[in-house]
């Protein structure tokens, strides 16, 4: 593996990660002032039910409260994305600044599939928990 090329792909993906945390929390500052409107959420309006990301900024900010079972609650996604991202970020160090060569970073897709199912099958549940039997998660 080539330290120098996972290096520059490392902040490549840091720097725009952390530019479009700051634009998403800018602008989450500015609706919570009141200054930009809560869009609406184009799913829950034409069909009653929550999309995969509904409940996303309660989790997160549950999270930060450090209520991380209560986060779940709303949204899975926020909790798992948060512990891929750390793993990719202590994986990716571990590796660039390991002195003897060892690989501890390695590019398998199985997280991310695990991670895209977990998703897909909370949206599914929540949703037929709302639609079916009237149980509103949210």
């Amino acid at each position: 593996m080539n330290k120098k090329q996972l290096l520059r792909d490392f902040f490549i993906a840091n720097i725009a990660g952390g530019a479009g945390t700051g634009v998403m929390f800018i602008g989450r500052l500015l609706q919570m002032r009141g200054i930009l409107p809560d869009p609406p959420c184009t799913f829950y309006y034409l069909t009653h039910l929550y999309c995969p990301g509904c409940g996303g900024t309660r989790a997160l900010m549950l999270l930060l409260k450090g209520h991380p079972l209560m986060s779940l609650r709303y949204n899975p996604a926020v909790l798992l994305g948060l512990s891929l991202i750390i793993y990719y970020e202590v994986t990716v160090l571990m590796t660039i600044f390991s002195k003897k060569g060892k690989v501890y970073y390695t590019r398998k897709m199985w997280p991310i599939y695990v991670y895209l199912a977990v998703v897909v099958l909370y949206f599914v549940v929540r949703d037929i928990l709302l639609a079916v039997f009237h149980i509103d998660l949210l």
